[in-house]
């Protein structure tokens, strides 16, 4: 639970303003003891419900419209970071790139409401042990969506050292504290998988509903000491010299309406993907395999040249 303070620092507001969202209903809070106090858990929710309202002021062009802005959506990558940063900013400064983190689902969802130009998702899928196609088709379904890979990378429990973690069972039992991603995203599904695998109620984990946006947040609160253990991928623990227990090699893939292969920025994307500069760049983050970057996933949906 957080007080009035606390959130304030947490979303970086005012406490005046918080008290002024509360009246107003548009934060969920609760009075005890006379006093204001807020579910962390509640809190990203309404965060993550709210994640893509920031695309109010970024609504898309039209396509006959030249535009040298690129909007994609979803889920975190450190490859995908680089690349934005680094090599499009090289390769085409004028080329202004956004990019907001709302999760695999989101990223889905911005799609669909025609807020971005392409989207980077890891949903796997288990019934049918597929990642990601047969979310296309299920969210998706009305769309010429394709999809090409950027990367597969692996993901794993990140720890404490020595803490010598194997299985969701072991942080029940012992008690383990953990750092959670946000719904919606694929770590957090992966999550939710395992514990229905191994028959664990979700509840008995203590910090299932402390949530973060990113790896690396994950990474860092196990570093200060806040949580003993998250789900992350294997580069964010080298890079933070945690401990790394692999649990399976997940394919992060690039969502993209087809109409939105001609726009200038997506191609721009798409040829620094398939140039050496991207291998080079990406190389020295541990877990990631590019054999397949810039290739297109077969789907039921008809295919499309590469870009």
């Amino acid at each position: 639970m957080l007080t009035v303070k606390e959130l304030a620092e947490y979303l970086n507001l005012n406490e005046k303003m918080v008290y002024r969202l509360v009246r107003e209903g548009k934060l969920p809070g609760t009075r005890v003891t006379g006093k204001w106090t807020f579910s962390r858990y509640l809190i990203r929710n309404w965060i993550e419900s709210h994640s893509l309202e920031g695309f109010s002021g970024w609504q898309l062009p039209p396509r006959s419209s030249p535009s040298t802005d690129l909007f994609i959506s979803g889920s975190d990558d450190l490859v995908l970071d680089r690349v934005l940063s680094v090599i499009l900013k090289a390769e085409a400064p004028d080329i202004l790139a956004y990019f907001s983190n709302t999760g695999s689902m989101g990223g889905l969802k911005a799609l669909r409401m025609g807020k971005a130009h392409l989207a980077g998702i890891h949903l796997y899928h288990p019934e049918s042990g597929q990642y990601n196609t047969p979310y296309l088709e299920e969210h998706l379904a009305r769309e010429n969506i394709l999809l090409y890979n950027l990367a597969y990378r692996t993901q794993g429990f990140i720890m404490k050292k020595a803490m010598g973690v194997t299985t969701i069972s072991d942080i029940a039992e012992r008690s383990l504290r953990f750092i959670n991603r946000e719904p919606g995203s694929g770590t957090r599904l992966l999550l939710d998988l395992l514990c229905r695998e191994e028959g664990i109620d979700r509840m008995q984990i203590i910090g299932y509903g402390d949530e973060v946006f990113t790896h690396f947040e994950v990474g860092i609160a196990i570093l200060k000491g806040e949580a003993d253990v998250g789900l992350g991928i294997q580069s964010v623990a080298e890079s933070l010299g945690l401990d790394f227990l692999p649990l399976r090699k997940e394919r992060y893939d690039l969502v993209v309406p087809a109409e939105n292969l001609s726009l200038r920025p997506v191609q721009i994307l798409f040829n620094v993907i398939h140039s050496g500069k991207f291998r080079h760049l990406a190389k020295g983050l541990a877990g990631y395999d590019l054999r397949d970057s810039g290739k297109l996933i077969p789907s039921k949906k008809r295919d499309h040249p590469s870009p």
